[in-house]
């Protein structure tokens, strides 16, 4: 595939989704079936406990391919810091997502395998049929050691639950902005069975999840974690673009595909300050006298 293509490729998915505008005003989630709470025995947030040479090892060899492609040494790194858990955390409070299992740095396949059943919002067919797969994957290629090179962070909406393994606040959002928007559907089979589908389904989703990230840091006046997203989340995009489908990211057309996502994030960056005042002054006309 040409490069020219795969930046066409790339405008086409931004522009298709309206995706990386600040000015549209937040808005919280509301999940549209019931969501059944968590127990003591099965807390709603687990930590792996620190094991130094496997995650060292996932650190420094295997998400060197997620590092490089992202820019940043804290892809796929094995270590969230307080400070990124408490955004995600945080994030999933306020948009009520009171069903979503969120995983940091934990391998815990018995426990996903025993949460595929109990996703009743998904046919069992469909279901049973991809979320076998994707647990498959997760079970004998754990996200824990090779998070970088096949795998990373991730939403299983099969399961519904978030695995993160990197030490960034954008990336640890755009997942919960995955189980929003699963939570915001009715029908969540077939947008389910779509998402499963390589590439084609991934770039609206994709785009989805990015574009509700940025616009949670920009309602939070987050300018910090605004200018982190556009240099991680638009080269990360292009990935999906370029057919690295979030599984395997050490590709050849992937190192080609992210170079556009780099250029259009840094060039975004340097419009936050007027992005965000056009987004004060729209939420402002729009108000009630």
């Amino acid at each position: 595939m040409k490069f020219q293509t795969l930046v066409i490729l790339f405008w086409i998915g931004l522009n298709l989704t309206n995706c990386y505008s600040l000015e549209k005003p937040y808005n919280y989630g509301n999940p549209y079936l019931p969501s059944p709470e968590f127990t003591e025995d099965d807390p709603q947030f687990e930590e792996g406990e620190p094991v130094w040479i496997l995650d060292q090892t996932g650190n420094w060899i295997f998400s060197l391919p997620s590092k490089l492609v992202l820019w940043n040494l804290k892809a796929d790194n094995h270590y969230i810091s307080k400070e990124t858990k408490d955004y995600l955390i945080r994030y999933i409070k306020e948009n009520n997502l009171r069903d979503v299992k969120v995983r940091f740095n934990q391998y815990a396949p018995l426990s996903e395998w025993k949460r595929l059943p109990k996703n009743k919002n998904i046919n069992p067919v469909v279901r049973y049929f991809f979320g076998s797969i994707s647990l498959l994957a997760y079970t004998f290629l754990p996200g824990r050691l090779f998070a970088g090179t096949i795998g990373g962070d991730h939403y299983n909406s099969f399961t519904n639950t978030i695995n993160v393994y990197s030490d960034l606040p954008p990336v640890v959002i755009h997942e919960g902005g995955h189980a929003k928007d699963f939570a915001q559907r009715e029908k969540r089979t077939f947008y389910a069975a779509v998402y499963a589908i390589p590439v084609v389904g991934a770039l609206y989703h994709e785009a989805r999840a990015s574009d509700d990230a940025l616009n949670y840091f920009a309602e939070k006046d987050d300018k910090e974690q605004l200018e982190s997203s556009y240099e991680l989340l638009t080269p990360a995009y292009s990935t999906y673009v370029g057919g690295a489908i979030g599984d395997v990211v050490a590709n050849p057309i992937t190192a080609v595909a992210v170079i556009p996502g780099h250029i259009y994030g840094r060039y975004k960056k340097r419009d936050i300050d007027l992005e965000i005042e056009k987004r004060k002054q729209k939420i402002q006309f729009k108000e009630p006298k």
